[in-house]
C-alpha cells in the first residue's frame, strides 16, 4: 500500500503485539505519527523498539493505558490532548479474551472485565477524544468486532447480564462485547453524520496467535490453537485492512459499515440492525462510563 500519511496522527490501542503492532508498523512506514497505546510498560517498550526498527520511523511513541480502567483512560486522554494538537484516526484494537476466566471478574469501576475492556473502554475513550477528532476532520474511527459472531446468530445485547449476573463464560462475554462494538459503530456513525468523522468496524477472522499469548491456557486449548493457526491469516495481513480503513480515500465517505480481512463490506448478524437497541446501549454505556450529559456525540 502506497498511501501518504505524513502529518497524520493515529492512535492504535493494544499495539504491543499481534494485529495492533503490525498496524502500528505499517502506518508508521506510510509516514504517520503513531501512538502505541499499551497497558504494560515492559511489553510496550519492547514493542516500541520493534516497531521503530521494522518501520524505519522515529515518529512512533508509547503511551500507557489500561482499557479496563476508566481512571487510566481519562489520564491517557488528558495526556494525549495536551501533547497532540490533532487526531486523524483512532483505532480501537485492544481486547480481552481471557479463556481462563471461570467466573466474572469486576473492574475497579464495577464492570465485568471483558465488557469493560472491549466495549465500555472504547466508548469512553472515543467520547473523550471526539472533539479533537472533529477539529481534525476528515478523521476516522475504527472499532473491532469478530467474524466469530456468525456462530451466535441469535445473540442480542443482554442488558440484565452485562456483568455476567445471569450466565457467564469468557466466550459468551467476548462475543457479547463484540456485538456491542458493532452497535456502537452503527449508532456513532448516525450521530456523526455531517461532522467529517467516519466510523467503521473491522470483523477480524481467524488470525494466528503467537504461543507467548497462550501460556495461561491449558494444554488441550493450546493444541487447539496450534491447529487453528494452520488455517489462520497472519496479523500483518489482517492489519492491512486496518490501514485501508485508516487511509484509503475511497473509504472517507463511508461510515457505519463492517469490513472483513479482504477489505470487503460484510453484513453483521441480524440483531445488530435493531436501532432501538443501539440507542439503549448508548445510554447504558454512557452511564457505565460515568459520562455526564453533553459529553458525547
Amino acid at each position: 500500500m502506497t498511501y501518504d500519511l505524513t502529518g497524520k496522527t493515529i492512535i492504535v490501542t493494544g499495539a504491543n503485539s499481534g494485529i495492533g503492532l503490525s498496524a502500528a508498523i505499517q502506518l508508521a512506514r506510510l509516514g504517520a505519527n503513531v501512538i502505541m497505546a499499551c497497558r504494560s510498560a515492559e511489553r510496550g517498550e519492547a514493542a516500541l523498539e520493534q516497531a521503530r526498527h521494522q518501520s524505519g520511523s522515529s515518529r512512533i511513541e508509547l503511551m500507557l493505558v489500561d482499557m479496563a480502567s476508566q481512571r487510566s483512560i481519562r489520564q491517557f486522554a488528558a495526556a494525549f490532548l495536551e501533547a497532540h494538537p490533532r487526531l486523524d484516526v483512532l483505532i480501537h484494537n485492544a481486547a480481552n479474551f481471557d479463556l481462563s476466566l471461570k467466573t466474572p471478574v469486576l473492574t475497579e469501576d464495577g464492570i465485568e472485565t471483558i465488557f469493560a475492556t472491549n466495549h465500555v473502554g472504547p466508548f469512553l475513550l472515543t467520547c473523550l477524544l471526539l472533539d479533537r477528532l472533529k477539529a481534525s476532520a476528515p478523521a476516522r474511527i475504527l472499532t473491532v468486532a469478530s467474524k466469530g459472531l456468525t456462530a451466535y446468530p441469535f445473540l442480542d445485547i443482554e442488558f440484565d447480564n452485562l456483568n455476567g449476573e445471569r450466565k457467564f463464560s469468557p466466550q459468551h462475554a467476548y462475543y457479547h462485547s463484540k456485538l456491542a462494538q458493532i452497535m456502537f459503530n452503527r449508532e456513532l456513525a448516525r450521530r456523526l453524520e455531517g461532522t467529517g468523522v467516519t466510523v467503521n468496524c473491522v470483523q477480524v477472522g481467524n488470525v494466528a496467535i503467537p504461543d507467548e499469548r497462550l501460556g495461561h491456557l491449558p494444554g488441550w486449548m493450546r493444541r487447539l490453537y496450534a491447529l487453528k493457526r494452520r488455517m489462520a491469516i497472519t496479523p500483518e495481513r489482517m492489519a492491512e485492512t486496518y490501514v485501508f480503513l485508516a487511509a484509503d480515500p475511497a473509504v472517507q465517505s463511508i461510515s457505519g459499515a463492517c469490513w472483513d480481512e479482504n477489505r470487503r463490506q460484510v453484513s453483521p448478524i441480524r440483531s445488530a440492525d435493531n436501532q432501538q437497541t443501539w440507542l439503549r446501549l448508548w445510554q447504558v454505556s454512557r452511564q457505565l462510563a460515568g459520562l455526564a450529559e453533553g459529553t458525547e456525540a
